[in-house]
């Protein structure tokens, strides 16, 4: 049974190499390729609205829903180290799995899944749907 996750993305930038973090995220240093996806679309949402620092109307209108199955290699890290780039660097040389579930630091209580591309595993991961999708004008404030 494959592990469901999902991530927000412009339309051109759907992979699953983990280029888009190759200059380095909260979990992986720059040179180092990592998938970030969200065990459910309202986080995926809300992740990569933390990253879009530009008002509504200067956001590009061209993103898309991708639903992702990854494989059941999972390691779960419980909570958010003092140093989260220093663990998923730890994680990614271990190679113990192919996927890390971590907190999310936008809502404790939710879950973002780690996708290592180098990890052999990797390869049962599959993009299963793209979706188009458009962002609410409220996620910025100001009402609806």
């Amino acid at each position: 049974m494959d592990l469901t996750a999902w991530q927000i993305c412009r339309e051109h930038q759907v992979s699953l190499t983990g280029e888009q973090a190759h200059d380095g995220e909260r979990w992986n240093a720059p040179g180092r390729r990592v998938v970030y996806l969200a065990e459910h679309p309202a986080l995926a949402v809300l992740e990569m609205r933390v990253h879009l620092d530009k008002p509504y109307d200067e956001v590009v209108h061209d993103h898309v829903l991708v639903r992702v199955a990854l494989p059941e290699d999972v390691e779960d890290l419980p909570d958010i180290p003092v140093d989260p780039c220093a663990a998923g660097e730890a994680w990614l040389r271990a190679a113990r799995r192919a996927v890390l579930r971590v907190p999310s630091i936008v809502v404790r209580e939710g879950r973002n899944l780690l996708l290592n591309p180098a990890h052999p595993r990797a390869k049962e991961a599959r993009i299963e749907a793209c979706t188009p999708f458009r962002f609410d004008r409220r996620l910025w404030g100001g009402g609806g």
